[in-house]
């Protein structure tokens, strides 16, 4: 069973469909403020000696400059010959757009995955830009039984614990493939002035 809640921006309205195999969700375009101080984040696999686990870390980094912008691109892929879930694949994406800084300036992105838990942390944070960026995110490989549609969700939370909706154009989770995706999540850099330093973004349920 495939379930896939899809956001379209300038939406006005909620249309639910249901079919044999998947269900379908449009809704406005809208961030909104959580009271949640400990976000039920999803988890990594964590097999110890196999998998993503604390003893490893995964980051990329790319110098960019104000006047061009730039993507910032993290791959990761586990074999696992015979795992129940398959390998264990990361494929991650967080663009910058042009002029979201001084142009004559050259700034330093980093994503750093967590080991235990489906976010990740970007630094320098997304408040300290003039234009917000767009997070695109892939997990295969993991179970995602336990995930209710309901509640499975893509936020972003400061280092105050600030958490917010973010907005983007699709958000899935596919139970056959025991994949999480989601694409172009955003949140305006005003809407997050009050979270100073790093910042991360990722799935809960």
């Amino acid at each position: 069973m495939k379930i896939t809640l899809t956001t379209l921006l300038l939406s006005a309205l909620i249309l639910v469909g249901c079919m044999d195999e998947s269900s379908n969700l449009t809704s406005p375009n809208t961030q909104i403020t959580q009271k949640s101080t400990s976000p039920n984040w999803v988890k990594l696999p964590g097999d110890k000696g196999q998998d993503f686990s604390v003893e490893s870390e995964y980051s990329a980094q790319k110098l960019i400059t104000g006047k061009d912008g730039g993507v910032i691109k993290l791959n990761v892929r586990i074999e696992r010959p015979g795992h129940e879930f398959g390998d264990f694949v990361i494929k991650a994406k967080v663009k910058v757009k042009k002029h979201s800084f001084p142009d004559d300036e050259e700034r330093l992105f980093t994503i750093t995955l967590d080991p235990n838990n489906a976010y990740m942390n970007i630094t320098p944070s997304p408040n300290t830009l003039d234009k917000h960026i767009k997070v695109s995110w892939m997990i295969k490989g993991i179970d995602v039984s336990n995930i209710d549609p309901n509640t499975f969700d893509f936020l972003y939370v400061g280092d105050n614990n600030e958490v917010l909706e973010t907005s983007k154009e699709e958000i899935t989770v596919d139970y056959n493939k025991h994949k999480i995706k989601v694409k172009r999540a955003k949140i305006h850099p005003i809407t997050s002035k009050n979270s100073p330093g790093g910042s991360r973004y990722g799935f809960v349920h």
